[in-house]
């Protein structure tokens, strides 16, 4: 019997090609339309820079004209001209203004004629002469754009319709820059007109290869600049493209029309200078050539694609089948048996089959058995296990004894300190694993399951099912001890366990995992190497402490009074009190964190940042928090908070006793001529007056009054000595009452009167 193709190697071919078709017509697709649009979009995007850099051109060259004129009509000689009737006597004056009128006539302008029109004596000159002599009629035609609403315009000749009679003035094509004088008067005094022909604006505008059509059109729609010279002139406003571009609010931009009955991309600016418009019509055959010479190569190479995937997809399909067909032909060797179904189906029927005939697997390894045991107490002490099938799991492990169990609870064994042994903190997870192995080999292998490691702990679930909640408990208790022994005679190192309330479930076993750790933590006030059951230490109903804030009152004094053997009598009564209650060890640390804050407090009130008694990496909170002894509490406290904070009050009161007095010297320096007293020298420092006078004796042994006197009298003896001011003058200057007190506290310091030491310092 022949296996048929219509089966799972057609369904694999036809996928083949599916697969391997859809993308390359897709990417065929897509390739075409994108090579497409983008080359029309850059060379629309080409088209508006040139078109915007034409307008540039074309509008700086339109700006420095329009500059020139105005810096024209604003010398000295043009405005006196303008009000003069000019005649052969002012032939000097015409010179000028001919000589004027032919400096903006550069070639960089393009300019072609300049005329100077004075409509207040009527008379017309030109950079090639007067009016009344080679242009008649010109004057006519130029003077209606008097009565123009801007001082300033530009318009194309055509629309001007400015021609000299007799053909004498030639204007047609040309753009023309009127301009009155005064600019801005209703009735003006003069004109001046600068003529630009139509080839300079040809010049300004970039008409290169595949920018098609390029032009001008002034604010009527006619053609000021064309690549074309017959349409120079016309009225373009007709054509539909150009009525589209009128109509459009934006001042710039890029649509698809027609011109010239051909489709065209039509780039377009208005300017908001003149009002003109630049216009750019590039037919769109010329810009989708190429995107049409990349379609169809696109198109020839998604071609080949796709035949190379047809005929990978024959061959492949034929090579990918060839294993099914050998597993087929192994599962299946009879011939007349073989289903009439794809050949998937069928191996996967037979393997059901074999599946089915095969007897559960065998979990005889032991190093494997012991693997899942650990991974399921963990699972149990962490709440993760489900309570459905515990018991059935620990059967296949090896742990069919657990099932006659009744009672249980948890003991977590925890290492009090490394620091005094021959340990190092790199060594804890080693250690916890000779712990795990030293409870292995004490509590027999029927009262337990295998001991784990979680964190910092080494965790044993035992159980019973013969004996009562007291003997369990004693025996628990002696098994413990057995193990606190031999973790101290192995390792010599110092043990703390916690147990947990009895457990008659599994589900409770993780409340039991949660009740040793919470035994663990009254070692901070019963101390170490303890085996502590939960029922024991935590009170079944939980009772407030009573912080002993009198004590702590006094032991803030004593560091503030810098009294260090106080300060260490009062921390000692804190602990003891605080060691003394009956409470959850929760309130007990929070105890400790209150009476740590208190502490804190005073070095804030006095100024001094907390961080300054920073002994680690940790912060104060968490170095106290992680510490299980009370003796190790009490120490803490006094090396790391009261110690430093005596020595940092003392060096701040130091330097705060030092600054008051010296302020007070420099207060005396500058008003000792004045009625100053303590108390005012208070106000300013903003002390208590008995405060600076305590502080200033201690600082300079002497009073604040016999420092003024003293000084008052140092500020009198160098008066006399260098001043001629009178006895009275000096004593109403150092505001002493009358002189003669002066003169009675002078003698009583120096043992003569003020007359006699200025006597002596005379001879």
């Amino acid at each position: 019997m022949r296996i048929r193709i219509s089966s799972y190697l057609l369904k694999l071919i036809i996928l083949t090609l599916v697969i391997g078709a859809f993308p390359v017509l897709i990417l065929g697709w897509y390739s075409y339309h994108y090579s497409s649009q983008s080359v029309l979009q850059q060379v629309e995007e080409r088209n508006s820079q040139v078109l915007r850099q034409s307008q540039l051109r074309v509008e700086q060259t339109l700006k420095m004209i329009d500059f020139s004129t105005t810096q024209l009509l604003g010398l000295p000689t043009v405005t006196n001209a303008i009000a003069t009737n000019l005649g052969i006597k002012d032939m000097e004056m015409i010179h000028e203004l001919y000589k004027n009128l032919s400096s903006i006539q550069t070639f960089e302008l393009g300019i072609k004629d300049v005329y100077l029109f004075s409509l207040e004596q009527d008379w017309l000159i030109t950079n090639s002469g007067m009016d009344a002599y080679s242009q008649p009629g010109l004057k006519e035609k130029l003077r209606p754009f008097a009565g123009m609403p801007n001082g300033s315009v530009w318009i194309s000749g055509n629309s001007a319709s400015i021609q000299g009679a007799d053909g004498m003035v030639e204007l047609n094509h040309a753009v023309i820059n009127i301009k009155k004088w005064p600019i801005n008067s209703s009735r003006p005094r003069g004109m001046i007109a600068v003529v630009l022909s139509s080839q300079q604006l040809n010049d300004l505008i970039a008409n290169e290869p595949g920018m098609g059509s390029v032009f001008i059109l002034d604010e009527d729609g006619r053609a000021i600049s064309h690549s074309n010279p017959s349409l120079l002139d016309k009225d373009l406003s007709a054509e539909a493209y150009i009525a589209a571009i009128r109509d459009k609010e934006d001042t710039a931009g890029v649509f698809n029309g027609i011109a010239d009955e051909s489709k065209a991309s039509i780039s377009y600016r208005k300017s908001a200078y003149n009002g003109w418009t630049y216009v750019s019509v590039v037919p769109t055959q010329a810009v989708t050539r190429q995107a049409t010479a990349i379609g169809r190569t696109s198109i020839l190479i998604s071609l080949c694609v796709l035949a190379a995937t047809v005929f990978t997809a024959l061959i492949g399909s034929r090579r990918m089948y060839s294993p099914v067909r050998h597993i087929y032909s192994s599962l299946l060797p009879d011939k007349e048996q073989r289903p009439r179904k794809d050949e998937f189906i069928a191996i996967s029927d037979r393997i059901q089959g074999i599946l089915s005939d095969q007897t559960k697997l065998q979990f005889e390894l032991e190093g494997q058995q012991q693997q899942l045991a650990e991974f399921l107490v963990r699972k149990m002490m962490l709440g993760e296990a489900r309570s459905q099938g515990i018991q059935e799991r620990l059967m296949d492990y090896g742990y069919g004894h657990t099932s006659q169990w009744t009672v249980m609870r948890v003991l977590l064994v925890q290492v009090d300190r490394l620091d005094s042994s021959r340990f190092t903190e790199q060594d804890r997870d080693l250690l916890l694993f000779a712990i795990s192995n030293i409870a292995l080999e004490v509590v027999p292998e029927g009262d337990r399951l295998p001991p784990i490691v979680i964190r910092e702990s080494v965790v044993i679930l035992t159980g019973t099912s013969t004996q009562s909640e007291e003997a369990f408990k004693e025996s628990v208790y002696a098994r413990a001890a057995e193990v606190q022994a031999s973790v101290k005679r192995y390792l010599e190192l110092q043990t703390s366990i916690g147990i947990s309330r009895s457990c008659t479930a599994w589900p409770e076993v993780g409340r039991g995992y949660e009740e040793g750790e919470n035994a663990l933590k009254y070692r901070a006030r019963l101390g170490e190497e303890v085996i502590l059951f939960i029922e024991d230490v935590q009170p079944a109903s939980r009772k407030e402490i009573v912080y002993p804030k009198k004590i702590a009152d006094e032991l803030c004094e004593a560091i503030k009074s810098h009294d260090s053997g106080r300060a260490e009598e009062r921390l000692s009564q804190v602990m003891n009190a605080l060691a003394s209650e009956e409470s959850d060890h929760q309130e007990y640390q929070m105890s400790l964190v209150r009476l740590l804050m208190d502490l804190i407090r005073l070095l804030q009130d006095a100024g001094i940042s907390h961080h300054l008694l920073r002994a680690g990496e940790d912060s104060l909170f968490e170095e106290l928090l992680a510490m299980h002894s009370p003796g190790d509490i009490e120490a803490w406290f006094g090396k790391v908070i009261v110690s430093p904070a005596i020595g940092l009050l003392k060096e701040r009161q130091e330097t705060q006793f030092n600054s008051i007095s010296e302020e007070v010297k420099q207060l005396i320096a500058e008003a000792f001529d004045t009625d100053l007293t303590l108390e005012k020298c208070s106000a300013r420092l903003n002390y208590h007056p008995q405060y600076i006078s305590r502080v200033f004796r201690q600082e300079t042994g002497t009073s604040f009054t016999d420092y003024l006197a003293q000084y008052r009298l140092t500020v009198a003896k160098r008066w006399l000595k260098d001043t001629d001011l009178t006895i009275t003058e000096i004593a109403m200057k150092l505001k002493y009452n009358n002189p003669a007190n002066f003169i009675r506290y002078f003698r009583k310091m120096e043992g003569i009167t003020p007359g006699q030491y200025r006597t002596n310092l005379v001879e």
